[in-house]
């Protein structure tokens, strides 16, 4: 039997499986945030609730953000706290570096080779090339 990928990906997330290995009870509210949240890395709750709201009509703010917070405690989401930025979410995974836009605030995956942290720079629809330019550290 293959091995199962570990970075999730629409096509193949178990929304419900992940949440059962993590003991928590699976709700569809659950579920369509997970699997929205695979869709839409990187997002805060206001870009993530209306990509929600097109699966479940009557989502509110609140129930993304407690089921966000509840996947940040069980380890199922990873969020990621700037000073100056909204809170931004992605599921977890293997460990990967991210670059912080400074003009835009965007926070973009740099890849799973780079170190697990946030380094600072142009992403690519700021950069004047098109690429993304992380600054030197310092």
């Amino acid at each position: 039997m293959p091995p199962t990928p570990t970075l999730p990906q629409p096509g193949n997330l178990d929304a419900g499986a992940r949440l059962r290995r993590a003991g928590l009870r699976v709700t569809t509210a659950r579920q369509v945030v997970l699997e929205t949240l695979a869709e839409q890395p990187h997002t805060t709750v206001a870009e993530l609730l209306p990509h929600v709201r097109d699966r479940l009509r009557f989502a509110s703010t609140r129930a993304v953000h407690d089921v966000l917070a509840t996947g940040v405690s069980a380890g199922l989401v990873r969020r990621f706290d700037t000073v100056g930025v909204a809170q931004r979410y992605e599921l977890t995974g293997p460990e990967h570096g991210h670059l912080l836009c400074t003009n835009c605030g965007r926070l973009d995956t740099l890849g799973t080779h780079e170190e697990a942290a946030i380094h600072t720079g142009l992403c690519s629809h700021c950069a004047p090339d098109g690429h993304a330019h992380a600054e030197p550290a310092r």
